[in-house]
């Protein structure tokens, strides 16, 4: 018994990446090319979304979907998702002004946002024989740009 990979069977030949995408040109309503032309809808949206909403949601919140009129935003918390609720039709009235007229209401879920959050840096101390040997270095180059930089760095320890 003699075995055949898949791509030897007849009338399955393999298709390229770029006959699979070139296909698509041929019928708009399908396949790969749709698909993204979609991704750059909600990327579009979502851009929009952040410009208009008040930064301290923006982060919280996000375009999830868009068809048929009807915009989908997901928001990380119920809290966020209330406030969202309360300004849908300030949301659809910004749309409208950045350009986008097709939107006819705003639906909001909770559900995680994959937004990419800030770094926060993390205060950390230093030990009290640092202070004290920064201190001396400080005092001791007579540079006052040195002792400007460890009486930042003292004050801070001390918050």
């Amino acid at each position: 018994m003699q075995m055949t990979r898949s791509s030897e069977k007849p009338g399955k030949s393999p298709a390229s990446v770029k006959t699979l995408i070139g296909g698509c040109h041929q019928d708009e309503s399908r396949g790969f090319a749709r698909l993204l032309a979609h991704a750059r809808v909600l990327d579009r949206l979502d851009q929009k979304l952040t410009t208009i909403l008040d930064p301290s949601l923006s982060p919280h919140c996000q375009v999830a979907e868009y068809r048929d009129r009807s915009l989908v935003l997901v928001c990380s918390n119920a809290s966020f998702a209330t406030r969202i609720r309360l300004i849908s039709q300030q949301l659809l009235a910004s749309f409208r002004e950045e350009g986008e007229p097709g939107i006819g209401q705003v639906e909001v879920r909770i559900a995680p946002v994959n937004r990419p959050q800030p770094e926060v840096r993390k205060s950390r101390k230093l030990s009290e024989t640092a202070m004290q040997s920064l201190g001396r270095f400080a005092q001791d180059s007579n540079d006052a740009e040195i002792q400007a930089l460890f009486a930042q760095i003292n004050s801070r320890q001390h918050r």
